[in-house]
């Protein structure tokens, strides 16, 4: 007589129930959450740290640019909003086609997501089209209002001035420039 050897029943594969996979995905879920927002955060910090940056350095530009040149220049921006440019103080009527004025103008804007504060540099008003000649946009930084403008003169001093530049959630940083150095320096928050 043959023996017969008892077969073991096909073993099913190791799986996993719908509510293990749902239970995981949401699991998953509620980890990106909390890691995102602090991601998010940093991520905007950094953003306003750059165009805050690249301001400063404008501003500290300027200064150097008055020293070099041995005229006053002028730093404003557009409150609300997020142009911003340096150009002279003034430009004689003879000094208009003259390429040397036009090399150290300059105008920028912020990213669309931050914007100048309203107040800190007062308002001024708008700024004469000899003045916005060879800059890209002059049409346009033409009809816009600025700034009280920000002086820097050729002994290295400067208007005593501060202003923020502040994030869509109300995030801001304090440009500071003091008038006796000339000196420009960033502080977080509001310091108005």
């Amino acid at each position: 007589m043959k023996r017969q050897i008892a077969r073991k029943p096909d073993s099913i594969t190791g799986g996993y129930t719908l509510i293990e996979i749902i239970l995981a995905v949401m699991v998953l879920i509620v980890l990106t959450s909390m890691a995102a927002s602090p991601l998010m955060n940093s991520w905007r910090d950094t953003q306003t740290g750059s165009a805050t940056e690249d301001v400063r350095a404008l501003l500290a530009g300027t200064r150097i640019l008055a020293l070099d040149r041995d005229e006053t220049w002028q730093f404003v921006y557009e409150p609300g909003g997020n142009h911003y440019l340096r150009v002279p103080l003034s430009t004689a009527p003879e000094d208009t086609s003259d390429e040397k004025v036009n090399q150290g103008k300059h105008s920028d804007t912020l990213p669309e997501t931050i914007t100048f504060g309203e107040s800190g540099g007062g308002t001024g008003s708008s700024l004469s089209s000899e003045l916005l000649s060879g800059l890209a946009g002059a049409g346009e930084l033409n009809g816009l209002s600025w700034s009280a403008p920000i002086l820097f003169y050729s002994d290295g001093t400067s208007s005593d001035t501060k202003f923020e530049i502040v994030d869509e959630y109300g995030n801001a940083r304090t440009i500071l420039v003091r008038d006796l150095t000339g000196g420009v320096t960033v502080k977080e928050g509001t310091n108005l």
